[in-house]
Formats: C-alpha cells, structure tokens, sequence
C-alpha cells in the first residue's frame, strides 16, 4: 500500500462551505456518516463522502429489484432520537414522518396466537400463558422503567452503564427471567427481539432493553419514511459533495516523510490518507470513518492499541429475508414465531397490493429466525433463502406456487451490531480514549456508526453528531 504514496497525491473535492480551509473525508453514507458530514460542513468545513455502493444510505434505504420493492436494513424510526429529529428539522422535511400507532402482530406458538404490542401497553398483561406473579411483577416493572426515563438516551446503549454497570454483564434472557419471569421472556421478549432484530437474548446483553424500553412504555407510534426509509439519506447527500461508486481500500495515518516534499508544514497539517481502488491517494486533516466496525478493521491501517481492541470486539448478526410478489389478494397480517416453534420463518408478513406505491402485486415477508440464519450459511443457502422456506409456504398458504410471480432473496451479512456481555464497558472506555484531548493529533481518524452507540438507525445518528464534535474540537473549529 505504501508504495503508492507517492504517486498520486491530489486535494479532495471542496465541499460547499470553504470557510476554514480545513479538509474532512467521510467514508461511508449511511445516516451515520452523512449526519458526520452535513454537522462538518454546518460548520464550514470542507467535507467529502465517500460510498461504495452506488447509493447513499446503506442499510437506511430501499432497493427494487422488478416489482419488489424492499428496506435495505431499517424498517421503521423511533420517535426518541434527539439527533435523528434534529437533521430532520434541519432538512425541513418534518412531514415525510409517516405516523403508525399501535403496531402490533400475532404471535404463533405451538399452543396458539396471542397478540403481541410492539410498544407494551397494560394491554400486555392479559398476555396468555403468563403466572399471576409475572403479570404483578410486569407491573413493577413497568413503573421502574418509566423511572428510568430520564436517566438512559436510547440514542446510547452504554447509558444504562451509569445507572447499573451490572446490566453489561446480564443477557437479556438472564435478565428477564429473574426480573419478570420466564413466561414474559418466551411469550414477549424473545419473539419480538428476534422477530425485528434477528436477536439471540441469550447473547445480548441487557444494555439495548434497559435503555430503549423506558422510552417506549406508554407510546403507541413509531413512523415510516415517505418516499421510503433512503428518504432522509438522500435529502442529506443533496447537500453534500458524496461520491458514490468509490470504494476506499484504506485509511493511513499521514507520516510526512513519505510525501516527498521534505515534511513541510502543510504535508504535516494534513494527517490522514485515504486510498482509493483505483490507486489515488487522498490528503485530509481529518477522517471519519462510518461504516461497520467489522469493515473499518480492514480499512484502518496499523491502528493504535486502543482502537485494535475495539474494532477486534465488534459483532454484527446477519439476516435473511425472503420477498414474494403474489398474484392473488392478500390480507394485510404479521406474525412472529416464538422460540422452539416448527419454523424456520421469525416474522411472516402480507402486504397487499398497491399499484399507487409501485407495488402491482400482493408482497410476502419472510424474515428467517437467527437458528434458520446459521442454517443457511452452514448450507451455503445465503443466495437461494427460498429453497429454506418454501415448502413451508406451500403449507401456509393455498395455491402457493401457482400465485408466485417474483422471488427476491435477501441476504444481509452484517444487520445490526451484538451488545453481547462485557460489550458496553469496552465502547465505554473506547469513547472515554476517543474523545480525550490528549494527543488529538495521532488520532486523525474518528469512529462513528451503530456499534458504537445503539443497534438503532437514531443511534447512528446521534454517534455521527458526536463525531463531527470530536473532528470540530480537533481542529478547533
């Protein structure tokens, strides 16, 4: 890599606010990065996104593939991220906010269906199953969630740390049997977890619950996107210089006495190089890097200790979704699957035709269960999801194959981050060591995205904001 350092040494692209001179590079445009970026250049900074795919958003967007339009990774928006509501009102686009109250789903269990509240409501308590302990203990616990409130940000995981740092340690499995009870777990907890997250509660740790369902106890909306979930990536890449369709090979620290000049003041000023696939070697003062953690560890050359062990900690779960257009009428209907049911399908969804939104025909939603997952990266089955679940379809629902008119497999290797025990107090101390001012200038590269904040589209947000603070305070812009 170093031999190309000096061969192609050009300035980045000006982003629209010149006023500071000073130059920051963005890698990757999902709504971590683009947040970083759109904050950076509020503050009149020279800014440029680099994507590698040819759209921006990354798994806050939508794809069609044909007939079948689908979310690349994020499906709805919480009302609670301060810094997610900020863009949006920065952007003006308060009304693409599309309102959906009361979001619940049937849940199928081999004793029978239950509805289940996606936002839990006293409603929850006369879930079937449940021990007459449980449903006072819910209670209890509802209230000393509603205490919490004001005391956890959703937007960061790590929050519920200062209110109990034993909660790093707990799963979410542990946590719910001694705190509610095992019922609640099975019947509640665990179908929706892993129906919308792909989530094992016997391998996260309780940081996401504690610190996102004191926010959502009494509420009953969350909203979608008009114009889809991409929507405000794409009202933020408007007002970027974003260069999609180029991939970054590696970020280097800038050592001057490989430019060539002699080690000038402004090759010293400048302490970040950014390598592109096509050679070209790019200096900036500054580099946010916002894609997954599992990618930056490939990107990031010669990290120091500190972000080594971070990057080396970071997991992500993957999912597969099979989509189905369907030529027969459906009935809109969702329903998740609890653990140990006779199905390789977590969330089975019916969407009924709407030609008005692009969609001609009847869509099925199929989302695999996390044991299905491993099945199918096991078998290889990644790109053919369908041979996995068909034959249940054909089971479920009549004329199945005669109706199919699109089969469209999804596979996404890297979903959302795993806050597995021990996970919240090593991004503690990462971010503690990231914003230290001591020594800012080996440090030209910040980390920004949902591992290291919250396994929600919001908390890539709100670590994006905090970024471009930490890039501001660097410069001392």
């Amino acid at each position: 890599m170093n031999s190309n350092l000096n061969t192609v040494m050009k300035e980045p692209a000006r982003g629209a606010s010149p006023a500071s001179g000073r130059s920051v590079a963005v890698v990757g445009a999902g709504i971590a990065g683009l947040t970083a970026a759109f904050r950076l250049q509020q503050a009149g900074l020279r800014v440029v996104v680099f994507e590698a795919a040819k759209v921006v958003g990354g798994r806050m967007g939508e794809r069609r593939v044909g007939d079948i339009a689908f979310n690349s990774g994020a499906r709805l928006v919480y009302p609670f991220g301060k810094a997610f509501n900020r863009i949006v009102d920065d952007l003006s686009i308060r009304d693409a906010l599309v309102p959906l109250r009361g979001l619940s789903a049937q849940c199928v269990s081999p004793s029978g269906a239950h509805t289940i509240e996606l936002m839990p409501t006293v409603r929850s308590l006369g879930t079937p199953g449940l021990a007459l302990r449980e449903r006072v203990s819910m209670i209890g616990h509802a209230l000393q969630m509603r205490a919490l409130k004001s005391k956890v940000d959703p937007d960061w995981a790590i929050s519920a740390l200062d209110v109990d740092a034993r909660y790093d340690d707990l799963t979410l499995a542990d946590y719910t049997r001694s705190r509610i009870g095992p019922n609640v777990l099975a019947s509640m907890v665990e179908p929706v977890f892993r129906a919308t997250r792909s989530f094992n509660a016997d391998t996260l740790s309780a940081l996401f619950y504690l610190s996102t369902v004191p926010h959502l106890i009494g509420e009953d909306t969350v909203y979608t996107l008009k114009g889809g979930m991409g929507a405000v990536c794409r009202a933020l890449a408007q007002r970027l210089t974003v260069r999609t369709g180029t991939r970054v090979e590696a970020i280097q620290r800038f050592d001057p006495s490989q430019s060539g000049s002699g080690g000038d003041a402004f090759d010293a000023a400048r302490q970040a190089l950014v390598v592109l696939d096509n050679g070209d070697v790019l200096r900036f003062d500054h580099v946010v890097c916002a894609v997954e953690g599992s990618l930056a560890s490939r990107l990031v050359q010669m990290p120091l200790p500190d972000e080594r062990a971070m990057l080396d900690a970071v997991r992500y779960n993957a999912l597969g979704v099979v989509h189905y257009g369907f030529k027969a009428a459906l009935p809109s209907l969702m329903e998740f699957a609890m653990r140990g049911a006779a199905s390789r399908i977590a969330t089975y969804q019916q969407l009924p035709a709407a030609p008005a939104q692009g969609r001609p025909d009847a869509q099925i939603y199929c989302q695999l269960t996390p044991e299905a997952v491993l099945e199918a990266q096991e078998r290889g089955l990644t790109e053919d999801l369908d041979a996995l679940i068909r034959n249940e379809l054909r089971a479920r629902v009549p004329n199945f194959d005669a109706n199919v008119s699109a089969v469209v497999n999804q596979w996404i290797p890297r979903k959302l981050p795993v806050f597995s025990p021990g996970y919240g107090a090593r991004l503690k101390a990462f971010w503690q060591w990231q914003e230290a001012p001591e020594r800012a200038i080996d440090r030209p590269v910040v980390y920004c995205g949902d591992w290291t904040a919250q396994a929600l589209l919001t908390g890539a947000s709100a670590s994006g904001e905090r970024a471009a603070r930490i890039v501001l305070r660097r410069l001392g812009s």
